[in-house]
């Protein structure tokens, strides 16, 4: 796991040291704001993800599993969310753009919970999406939520180790976790 995590380090490096300052409106030439919305996000993703990113490498090194998990879980949806982004970019050409701005506008001001602000999409959507290109990432994102949970795999999976022998469960960190 050390080479992966020590992978993933320099590659969120690369993310950092590109980090995204500005963008203006103007510099894009555009009359549409769908564009630049789509930029604004992607760009404000790539901050989002880096830090993510950095804090589940920590995390992992330190052996603090669910945390590191429930970061590498917002790191994928990070990433979905972009990937989406991408797509909805590369396919602005057949989109109508009053329908592909509510998409936008969908994607970075949605709101589950106020009737005033768009519907927000699910993360899963956006998952499908990806792994139709990139196979295997929504089973590995399910994965990763079994441990969100409060069920087996999040708190008896990585906290605790059953002897069924002697009916006694050790509770401790470095228990059957390693199995999940």
């Amino acid at each position: 796991m050390t080479s992966d995590l020590d992978e993933i380090r320099k590659r969120t490096e690369v993310l950092r040291q590109n980090f995204p300052t500005t963008l203006s409106v103007a510099d894009m030439g555009v009359r549409s704001k769908t564009p630049y919305n789509l930029v604004s996000v992607r760009e404000s993703l790539i901050w989002r993800t880096e830090e993510l990113a950095r804090g589940a490498c920590d995390m992992l090194a330190r052996g603090d599993l669910a945390s590191g998990i429930l970061l590498t879980r917002a790191v994928t949806e990070s990433a979905a969310f972009i990937w989406r982004l991408k797509e909805l970019l590369e396919t602005r050409g057949t989109h109508a753009p009053k329908d592909l701005n509510e998409k936008v506008l969908e994607m970075i001001g949605g709101w589950k919970n106020d009737p005033d602000f768009p519907k927000a999409t699910n993360i899963l959507t956006h998952i499908k999406h990806m792994d139709k290109t990139v196979s295997g990432i929504e089973a590995r994102y399910l994965s990763l939520s079994e441990f969100a949970h409060p069920n087996w795999s999040g708190v008896a999976g990585l906290f605790s180790e059953i002897d069924k022998e002697n009916y006694i469960t050790d509770l401790e960190r470095d228990g059957a976790r390693t199995r999940a």
